[in-house]
């Protein structure tokens, strides 16, 4: 009986060890496309096991996206006997597992989606919504074959207009070899070190190695390319669609949000729309972009846009007021898309759609209507009976002209009127109120100004009437307050942020990591002391001893510090945020480095986050000296050895 049951051990065990896994972690084993780039094709190689889809971004920080309608493949030279997708939310919300269709052998719950069966190959249909997986998990009938995956270049291959600075990754612990003469690497090529400049057209080709292991070869072409001159927006209409061009004169701002920025000339309107790296934060209403600039000319919705890849986006060299022009709802459907427009004594008809998104403008004494679209989420006024002075930028829906709204702005004289930051956030959202004491203004940058009184502190995000330094007292202020996910913002009505007075600069409260809470909300503070860890491009990890968090370097002029062995002081203000991909609730906190008490500070640049790492995750924010746009002076504060 004993050796029966031992021989039937023997048999389970070696049947046991005839299945594998093979785990893509989002964290570690990395796609070509980020969260600037456009959705494109993926696919990744393990231990001979290949997952692909359609079009995706798998370069991001903790998460592959899947896009609606795309195609998500698992395929092996081995039986695939299971496959589980961690997602970021449950079922068939948008994110979750439940948005995969297309075989009846895949089922869900909650965040995990699972494939059970046989087959070398298995396809799953993004049919219901966007898919976002935090792990992929493929167990084969046989055992694992170890592979190391190709490299991959970033920025990827393609065509350029200016040089490319090109960055091999590869698995972490790997040896990248590389040549730039068209052969095929081996171990006696160069050593991959630092990012190769690509000033004319060039292919690189990379391998990896390690442990043994040697990846295949994989290669990129780098096409640098000249562009033909343009004089003005109309001359850029008139290319044709996928044609390059650089701007011989300069455009004026209208309205910029993102990754949008709307332009004008004496000849017409267009929006560029551009990555996180190469315009967004960039410019404001107002400001004028020099000529040198350049994209590629498409058309969306029947407008004229430039996008990637944009080259030669200098700072503003003037700025001045782009006021919107008068519309009346007669003359609305003839207007040029992207316009930037002004619609007065605008009635609000009706609020509907997805998240309210769809908003009826109309004119009292008149049955005529206007369509608009909440793309920028203005917040819209509760009471529907007065009229009001609509902003909004001339654009198309299934052929039809509406109006993105950018602003609503009511012309009742405020009669209400509250103390202090906590007496406007005590009313409801939404109504306006005049803060009757002065407050303090800490720091501006863009839409963003942060301010604080002896009651609390506060994110006014918006367009203001002024510009302020860090100290300056504004006496007089008003507007209402909205929640954008977790953050409560403070709408500012424009009119009412009077010039300053300047003050007392405020100083950032020192604090570590540990201590970080959501009653500092808005709040200066200071972490001393912080060693970083490159995570990708973007992304760095901060420690202090006392915790661990992310900074993200995100907009124009904000870079890292090239030695990471040091430790760096920074500043900065708290947010409440939550996680757009995963709809759990996070903390972000934006800094700014700390200052050189002997450096003259005028402007500060900043940044935005995109992954939890424990509790928080830091914005990263640049000093420079100088005004905005000047040559960066610093990046970061060296702290104390």
């Amino acid at each position: 009986m004993k050796k029966l049951l031992s021989l039937m051990m023997v048999c389970l065990c070696a049947f046991g060890a005839m299945a594998g896994e093979v785990v893509f972690d989002p964290t570690v084993d990395k796609g070509q496309w980020g969260n600037d780039d456009d959705a494109a094709a993926e696919s990744l190689t393990k231990d001979g096991v290949t997952i692909s889809c359609t079009q995706g971004r798998w370069n991001l920080t903790d998460q592959y996206r899947v896009f609606k309608n795309a195609t998500f493949t698992v395929s092996s030279n081995q039986p695939i006997t299971k496959i589980e997708i961690a997602c970021t939310a449950n079922n068939d919300a948008n994110y979750g597992p439940g948005c995969f269709t297309g075989d009846d052998n895949y089922t869900y719950e909650g965040k995990i989606g699972t494939w059970t069966g046989s087959s070398n190959q298995i396809s799953l249909l993004a049919s219901g919504g966007q898919v976002r997986m935090t792990k992929v998990t493929i167990t084969i009938d046989g055992e694992v074959t170890p592979t190391i995956g190709a490299p991959t270049f970033s920025p990827a291959g393609g065509t350029y207009y200016v040089a490319q600075n090109v960055e091999i990754k590869a698995a972490s612990g790997a040896t990248i070899y590389y040549t730039i003469d068209g052969s095929d690497p081996t171990t006696a090529s160069a050593v991959y070190s630092e990012p190769i400049n690509v000033a004319s057209t060039t292919t690189i080709k990379a391998i990896a190695t390690k442990d043994d292991l040697v990846s295949s070869v994989a290669s990129a072409t780098y096409t640098i390319e000249s562009m033909q001159g343009v004089d003005n927006i109309a001359a850029f209409t008139a290319l044709e669609d996928g044609e390059t061009s650089m701007f011989n004169n300069p455009v004026t701002v209208t309205y910029a949000n993102g990754r949008n920025v709307y332009v004008k000339d004496a000849t017409g309107y267009m929006c560029i729309y551009g990555t996180a790296q190469e315009i967004s934060g960039k410019y404001n209403n107002g400001d004028v972009i020099p000529a040198g600039f350049g994209g590629k000319k498409a058309i969306y919705n029947t407008g004229i846009e430039m996008t990637s890849p944009l080259t030669g986006f200098q700072t503003a060299t003037t700025t001045a007021e782009a006021a919107p022009e008068e519309i009346t709802i007669d003359n609305f459907s003839s207007q040029p898309m992207w316009k930037y427009v002004i619609l007065k004594n605008a009635l609000i008809k009706n609020v509907a759609g997805q998240n309210n998104k769809d908003v009826t403008l109309g004119i009292e004494g008149s049955d005529a209507t206007i369509p608009a679209f909440n793309q920028y989420n203005v917040t819209i006024p509760a009471d529907h009976s007065i009229a009001y002075d609509v902003i909004g930028l001339i654009t198309s829906y299934n052929g039809n002209k509406q109006m993105y709204l950018v602003e609503i702005v009511d012309n009742t004289p405020l009669s209400n009127y509250v103390d202090n930051i906590a007496g406007l956030m005590a009313l409801d959202e939404g109504v306006n109120a005049i803060i009757s004491n002065p407050v303090t203004a800490v720091y501006q940058n863009g839409n963003n100004l942060y301010i604080q009184d002896e009651s609390g502190y506060a994110l006014v995000f918006g367009q203001v009437n002024n510009t302020y330094n860090n100290g300056d007292v504004i006496t007089g202020i008003a507007g209402s307050w909205k929640a954008y996910y977790e953050i409560i913002e403070m709408v500012p009505l424009a009119d009412y942020f009077t010039a300053g007075t300047p003050g007392t600069a405020v100083e950032p409260e020192v604090l570590a990591i540990e201590e970080l809470s959501t009653n500092l909300v808005h709040k200066f503070i200071k972490i001393d002391n912080c060693t970083m860890t490159k995570v990708d491009d973007l992304n760095y990890n901060l420690n202090d001893e006392t915790g661990d968090l992310t900074m993200y370097m995100k907009f124009n002029g904000v870079t890292a510090p090239e030695d990471l062995t040091a430790t760096y002081n920074v500043s900065g203000f708290l947010t409440h945020l939550r996680d757009l991909w995963s709809k759990e609730k996070f903390t972000n906190i934006w800094f700014n480095e700390a200052m050189d008490k002997e450096m003259e500070i005028d402007s500060i640049g900043f940044g935005i986050a995109s992954k939890i790492v424990a509790d928080f995750t830091l914005i990263a924010v640049t000093i420079r000296g100088g005004d905005y746009g000047a040559e960066l002076v610093s990046d970061f504060t060296l702290g104390e050895e």
